[in-house]
């Protein structure tokens, strides 16, 4: 396998030649109203090989969506796939209804259309699929796009955005395709992608220039560095920039991970290098890396893939001349990260990763659990105070690392293994590699949203452990809220029974758009919009709906909800 994959370097990082294949820049989306449609498509990875995929306003990954701190925004997501999706917002704080986790269930041929509050900093974010079971197959699919807020912090320092010239965003994505499908659960994943193409190559201009870059595999770590040797400044991390740049040679990212990397590229006029991942320097228990696990096990199909433990090129950069108005040197300093600390924390909670079944195999493969349990979506396994500041401290009893996602928050990572993270790591994460036999704890604070029956998620991103089951779910309460029954007694619904695929709805307390929420008898979420002027009545309209017994909550912008039984009888006319 060594032998083969040093084949594979000198092919992908000869600095005489470079791709072949332009590297494509998504287009943007912007303004108060966006609009999404997840939609089936087809590819050629290979020439000649059409591999189906889905993607967001097109056949595969989305358009970059770009976002103004403090402005409202309303997102139109429309699935014309066959299947059930949801699509979260992976990294901003919204609330748990407009977070499009697993419980905001989008059915074939509907809209959902959360509005929100951007309260996020500058940084680079990124949405795709999110439902129980369906994330990895979506996502591996092609489902996926990049999120860019801006604020004004941001706007007033000498970075590149010019987006496509100087601000390129990248999508790092591994795939396993055999026999024209893209395949799930394997080590087969050797097919190496950015931006939805192989042997990508980009014209950058000498100068300096910023990289948004997203790991979004399934499964693989990437160490990223340069063909050439060069260093490059990290300045922002999963949830913003950091204080100053950080100068690397090379950065972990697993998946979900995002990082912001400066180049300087002034004087380079004619020259080419790659990003490389260096797999034969991960160590053992990261996918990608040579080994993971204690050898007496491997993972499927993991042998067999000469990217594992090896180095290869992800995109091939050609040094062109500056643009008319280069930015030609790297601020000293950026944004003060102002930390939480330890100190400040209201509690501490303990989790911990262990394969559901103890053996050789299940201690790399799984199905893994945390405090002992797997995923279930009818258990609430923590409830948070709103405005609490908490600690929560990770023990992995597992050898494979993995790459823990809180929903809702942006946490600063306090130790790993009892050691202070990397520099780089010192800014808002919301993704932390908690690594194999080892343990991290990360504080955070659990501010402005609040709901005590839709959840917020936390789990492992790795798709396939998620899907299996390494997720929990956890409530934002707010402690001095007072229940106002007189509230969830003014909704009326009629006709009820319904017979149709419409219903009137007048909530007389409330003036203005309310978000109407329906939900099945075992309490998940099956339709979602958004409703206007319900003092006098409005029409709902259903989709196509099994007979039975529902729940209707109105929820306003102040956050008085009210709720309704409804009972549907047929909706298929």
């Amino acid at each position: 396998m060594r032998t083969y994959a040093a084949h594979i370097l000198a092919l992908f990082t000869g600095i005489a030649a470079h791709a072949q294949t332009p590297l494509p820049i998504p287009e943007t989306l912007s303004g108060p109203v966006i609009d999404l449609s997840l939609m089936e498509g087809t590819t050629e990875f290979h020439a000649g090989e059409v591999v189906p995929t889905y993607g967001y306003n097109g056949g595969l990954l989305g358009p970059t969506v770009i976002l103004e701190r403090d402005e409202e925004v309303t997102l139109n997501v429309t699935n014309t796939l066959p299947d059930l999706t949801t699509t979260h917002w992976h990294g901003l704080h919204v609330s748990p209804m407009n977070d499009g986790g697993p419980h905001s269930l989008i059915y074939p041929n509907t809209t959902w259309s959360p509005s929100f509050t951007v309260l996020d900093r500058a940084s680079t974010f990124w949405y795709h699929p999110h439902g129980h079971g369906l994330t990895d197959y979506q996502v591996s699919m092609g489902a996926a796009g990049m999120i860019i807020v801006r604020d004004a912090q941001e706007a007033a320092l000498a970075l590149p955005r010019t987006y496509g010239v100087d601000d390129i965003p990248l999508i790092l994505q591994t795939k396993a395709i055999v026999d024209g499908q893209i395949m799930l659960h394997t080590g087969l994943d050797s097919v190496v992608v950015v931006n939805g193409v192989r042997d990508a190559w980009k014209e950058l201009p000498a100068q300096v220039v910023r990289l948004r870059c997203l790991n979004g595999s399934s499964e693989r770590t990437f160490l990223l560095g340069f063909s050439n040797g060069m260093s490059f400044q990290v300045i922002g991390t999963d949830g913003g920039l950091l204080p100053a740049p950080v100068p690397l040679t090379r950065l972990r990212l697993m998946p979900g991970e995002r990082a912001e990397l400066l180049l300087e590229l002034g004087g380079l006029t004619g020259q080419t290098m790659q990003l490389v991942s260096y797999g034969s320097e991960l160590p053992n228990g990261f996918v990608g890396a040579a080994q993971v696990g204690n050898g007496m096990e491997t993972l499927h199909g993991y042998e067999e893939n000469a990217l594992n433990g090896a180095d290869f090129a992800l995109v091939t950069f050609t040094v062109g001349d500056p643009t008319a108005d280069p930015l030609t040197t790297v601020p000293a300093t950026l944004v003060p990260t102002l930390p939480l600390l330890e100190a400040e924390a209201d509690l501490t909670r303990s989790f911990v990763f262990a394969p559901e079944v103890m053996d050789p195999m299940g201690m790399i493969e799984g199905p893994f659990t945390i405090n002992g349990a797997l995923m279930d979506m009818d258990v609430i396994n923590e409830t948070v105070p709103l405005g609490n500041t908490e600690i929560w401290a990770f023990q992995n009893n597992t050898q494979i690392a993995h790459p823990l996602h809180i929903h809702d928050i942006q946490f600063n990572i306090l130790d790993r293994n009892n050691a202070a993270p990397d520099v780089w790591e010192n800014g808002w994460k919301d993704v932390v590699l908690v690594p194999p036999m080892g343990t991290a704890r990360v504080i955070m604070r659990f501010d402005d949203h609040a709901d005590p029956e839709m959840p917020y998620m936390y789990h492992c991103h790795m798709l396939m452990h998620e899907d299996e089951g390494m997720m929990g779910q956890f409530l934002v309460v707010d402690p001095n809220s007072i229940e106002e029954e007189p509230a969830r007694q003014d909704l009326y619904v009629w006709p009820n029974p319904s017979a149709g695929r419409t219903c009137t709805v007048r909530w007389p307390a409330v003036n203005g758009a309310v978000q109407a929420t329906l939900m099945d008898a075992c309490g998940r979420t099956v339709h979602r919009t958004t409703l206007s002027n319900t003092t006098s009545g409005v029409p709902l309209e259903l989709p196509l709906l099994a007979a039975g017994h529902y729940t209707l909550r109105l929820t306003s912008t102040a956050g008085r909800t009210a709720h309704a039984a409804l009972t549907l009888t047929d909706t298929t006319h």
